[in-house]
């Protein structure tokens, strides 16, 4: 018997085993699954080893201490084909939600085999040891065991193509193929003990895919990321575990990080990292994002006394290398029991509410996570149907009019993006817009709008319709995309669509980035778009700076409208003497009633616009509208 292989075999083993013990681990089923292969595979090659060599001089032992041996061989071998079943179950389980018909049918070859080798001795059906080993009448119990187990394990990853990543699917088979060729290649070599290095293969690339524990480690210590959080939330969910969270995030952590820089705010959330976990050794702690923690325990903990003792240590500074950070915090707790709800919406939950937060005022503030589920729930609702409407287009365009002073008809429109939740009814806009903001989904958003607008413009008569532009509007977020003029010029040369028909609106707010918004609107100019300024005295422009852009038209903001409507000053008509002189059209916006718009026209203002004339309305019954 040639035993070359199994020495090096054991020793790798071990050294996986000791990286693995001695770095965090996660407590989820996928951990206890791989720490149960490793712990077997060494028992089944540390038995395999002592079996082979004792049957070489199977004379000078007792029949009972061989019987012995070759049992707990068999018992080893059958487990470790089990349990390589078991951990592709767990990855399964752990994104498809697979239980029951799987684990099922685990059992249905691991209790006959292991029945059959405890009752070997009686019977003799596996091996016999009066003189050294014997295989026995049922010893294709083995390959029929492992070759069944492959078979399961193969059908079951097979089943779930779709919901598993590429990456994953062709570690599973790989995995299952390695196994495979080892059982070919023991059966073609039966000298040399080489199917144990197929197994460390196996092992290696369980290690390398799935269980690396570097996979859900943060980068700020000894503590969790995102992806681990999410991981064992999703496991106590599916197990009916109930578990207690407490969250807290760093009030204005953006602001400290660009005032304090990367390096020392880094370092502070090292040494926060690293106080909680020496602090609270029998939680779970993850850092999320953003100067966010949470930290999870099982044993329901008293989340008051846990949160007083973060309260107590951010009383003090964080001592750095480059100086010391006095932080704020705001906390948020949830009791899984308590809020019963599936997990992916309760991470999200959390993650939004710790995101809420971090705009603290610098108080200390605690808050539980059901007090305001019903609100964080309607966003995620928002969340999935601005998803959803921006993967199918389907984001609806309503236009409002622009009424001509001189004329008294319409001369143009506004176009405003509208969004519906599932049962049909108009979301905010606000909500969904500053939702699309914060998630980086506006500038996919605005071109859809804007593709709307040109197909309304290239399918409709313009000229009977008395349209002669029509404003979209531009958030400031969209500015941050540096290609945002290359992008709308291709749009409208799609749909053939002349840039005088499109006049962009800006808010007075977006101009506080000065340089930015000059370049990206220089550069949309150059393409032949005009510009119209949004909102103007809600911000804090003035007129030297308004000239610095090709601004062609400046709508009045409704509340300055309003108030110079219920209190007539010499402010508002100076102000649209000047932007007049500038050669600077106006139009005042929340027009609301005819004594408004007489207000208004009597000032100079060439447009107006407001509910007094018409409503934002859908594309199709603004083509109704008289002209």
């Amino acid at each position: 018997m040639n035993y070359s292989f199994i020495l090096p075999s054991i020793l790798i083993q071990l050294v996986i085993m000791g990286y693995y013990f001695f770095r965090p681990r996660l407590p989820i089923r996928l951990n206890r699954a791989f720490l149960a292969i490793l712990v077997i595979d060494i028992g089944m090659e540390l038995f395999d080893c002592v079996s082979a060599l004792m049957n070489e001089t199977w004379s000078v032992y007792s029949p009972a201490l061989l019987t012995a041996v070759y049992l707990l061989y068999y018992i080893f071998f059958f487990s470790h084909c089990y349990m390589f079943f078991v951990f592709t179950v767990s990855i399964l389980d752990s994104r498809v939600l697979v239980r029951s018909k799987l684990n099922v049918l685990a059992p249905i070859v691991y209790i006959p085999c292991i029945a059959v080798t405890l009752t070997t001795p009686l019977t003799g059906w596996l091996f016999r040891a009066d003189q050294g080993f014997r295989p026995g009448p049922v010893a294709w119990f083995t390959h029929m065991c492992s070759l069944s187990y492959l078979l399961y394990s193969t059908i079951a990853v097979l089943r779930h193509l779709k919901e598993l990543s590429t990456h994953e699917i062709i570690s599973l088979l790989a995995m299952q193929g390695v196994l495979l060729a080892g059982i070919i290649v023991q059966w073609l070599v039966p000298d040399y003990i080489i199917f144990n290095t197929f197994c460390l293969l196996a092992i290696i690339v369980i290690f390398m895919s799935f269980l690396n524990p570097e996979r859900f480690l943060s980068d700020h210590g000894y503590v969790f990321n995102l992806p681990g959080f999410r991981a064992l939330m999703e496991e106590y969910y599916r197990r009916h575990r109930n578990c207690r969270v407490l969250g807290f995030t760093i009030q204005n952590y953006s602001e400290h990080r660009e005032i304090f820089g990367s390096r020392q705010t880094d370092e502070a959330l090292s040494a926060i990292s690293r106080w909680l976990s020496e602090t609270f050794s029998t939680l779970t702690i993850f850092y999320v994002h953003n100067g966010s923690f949470m930290l999870v325990g099982q044993s329901r903990p008293d989340l008051n006394v846990i949160r007083d003792r973060i309260r107590e240590r951010f009383a003090r500074p964080w001592v750095t290398i480059l100086g010391d950070l006095k932080l704020s915090v705001s906390f948020v707790e949830a009791d899984t029991e308590a809020l019963q709800c599936p997990a992916d919406s309760l991470i999200n939950t959390l993650m939004i509410s710790q995101a809420e937060a971090e705009h603290g005022d610098g108080r200390d503030s605690s808050r539980s996570l059901s007090d305001f589920i019903e609100e964080i729930n309607r966003k995620l609702d928002i969340r999935k149907c601005l998803e959803k409407a921006l993967e199918e287009d389907s984001l609806e365009v309503f236009l409002q009019p622009l009424i001509d002073c001189k004329t008294g008809r319409r001369i143009a429109a506004e176009a405003l993006v509208r969004l519906r939740d599932e049962h049909g009814t108009l979301i905010r806009p606000d909500l969904f817009i500053d939702l699309a903001e914060r998630e980086g989904h506006i500038v996919q958003l605005g071109e859809q709008v804007l593709c709307h607008v040109c197909r309304f413009i290239r399918d409709n008569d313009m000229e009977a319709l008395g349209v002669q532009w029509i404003n979209v509007n531009l958030s400031p977020v969209q500015f941050m995309s540096q290609d945002i003029p290359a992008a709308f010029a291709r749009i409208l040369q799609q749909y053939e669509v002349d840039e005088k028909m499109i006049h962009l609106e800006i808010t007075e707010q977006s101009m506080i980035d000065f340089s930015l918004l000059r370049e990206q609107i220089m550069g949309l100019h150059e393409k032949g778009f005009e510009f119209a300024l949004d909102d103007y005295g809600s911000g804090y422009s003035n007129l030297s700076r308004v000239r610095q852009y090709p601004f062609s038209n400046i709508k009045i903001d409704m509340d300055v409208v309003r108030n110079y409507c219920r209190e007539p000053d010499p402010l508002l008509p100076a102000l649209v003497r000047g932007f007049k002189q500038m050669r600077l059209t106006i139009t005042a916006e929340g027009i609301e009633t005819p004594e408004m718009a007489d207000a208004l026209k009597a000032i100079g203002c060439d447009y107006l616009q407001g509910y007094f004339f018409s409503r934002p309305v859908p594309m199709q019954e603004f083509l109704q509208m008289p002209a």
